[in-house]
């Protein structure tokens, strides 16, 4: 690991069960993201709070071809991380790199993805904020968190690239019901989300190779107060009962409906686990289940014992 990096006992907070939950359940901590922000925003854009689309090949082209060209170092540098942006992103355990991009190309790709987002919306939107391209390694891991309210109404997460990497690594969403989905992406896909609202994180760690992710947000135009709202009229209703649902698939059949429920409309995304996140306390747990074993650890797997939906 390089060196730079802060080690586990520089770091501002110690990585402890309490540490995890302050976070989570929102109890007094920098730039918190928390199971009770998401409850409080009220506005909604989807049915479940996500969807999974394509690049258009020529945008695609165009961020692959960037990245390609400036995928090694001198380009590629540590991001910064420290206590002002918070310890979401496991950077003291596995290197997170970035790739700047100059300001004409990023406008060019931004005035078109946002044409992605409002299509998906049904919203005029504005720009808040283009970050990336962020590099994660083996090891990665993201904390399950919320976006900022005044400015990430809806985002993109678009996957750039990935090299060697021999697993799904898979985007945990939980949707408005706080069902987890877990969804796998290829270089060229899009996930759509409701930050501020709909939990996100990716807890299980990357197993190998890098991946790399560009992130656009956006909000209602001149709007931040947008999440105090009622949903206007023609806003699709979020999927809240689906049913019986039962495992028809594998534990590891990530994004192939592993998990049918009565009512379709909850779409292939289900995690096998039927995990469903109903406190602070269970978004911890998950945090610990799929996360890396210590050599002593206990052999059984509590995942088995999550609630079903």
């Amino acid at each position: 690991m390089h060196s730079t990096i802060p080690s586990y006992t520089t770091l501002p907070y110690k990585i402890t069960e309490s540490w995890v939950l302050t976070i989570i359940s929102n109890r007094p901590y920098p730039r918190n993201m928390s199971l009770r922000r998401h409850s409080k925003v009220k506005r909604t854009f989807s049915p479940l709070g996500f969807d999974i689309g394509r690049l258009p090949d020529d945008l695609y082209a165009s961020l692959g071809s960037y990245y390609y060209n400036n995928r090694e170092r001198p380009h590629v540098v540590h991001e910064e991380w420290g206590k002002h942006k918070g310890v979401f992103v496991n950077y003291w355990e596995a290197d997170v790199n970035f790739i700047q991009i100059p300001w004409q190309l990023k406008s060019r790709w931004q005035g078109r993805l946002k044409e992605l987002v409002e299509a998906w919306t049904g919203v005029e939107l504005e720009t808040t904020d283009m970050y990336g391209m962020r590099e994660y390694t083996k090891g990665a891991r993201l904390l399950t968190h919320v976006d900022r309210e005044s400015t990430h109404a809806a985002s993109l997460i678009v996957n750039i690239a990935q090299e060697d990497v021999d697993r799904p690594w898979t985007v945990e969403v939980n949707d408005h019901a706080n069902r987890l989905h877990e969804v796998v992406m290829k270089p060229g896909d899009i996930v759509y989300y409701e930050s501020a609202k709909a939990l996100h994180g990716r807890n299980t760690p990357l197993q190998s190779g890098r991946y790399i992710n560009l992130f656009t947000h956006y909000r209602p135009i001149n709007d931040p107060e947008w999440y105090s709202r009622d949903n206007p009229e023609g806003t699709p209703e979020p999927v809240m009962d689906v049913g019986e649902c039962k495992l028809v698939g594998k534990l590891d059949e990530y994004s192939q409906g592993a998990v049918q429920c009565e009512n379709s409309a909850i779409g292939p995304h289900l995690s096998p686990t039927m995990f469903q996140a109903n406190s602070a306390l269970d978004l911890y747990q998950w945090w610990v289940d799929v996360g890396p074993k210590s050599d002593d650890a206990d052999a059984e797997d509590t995942i088995g014992d999550k609630e079903e939906l």
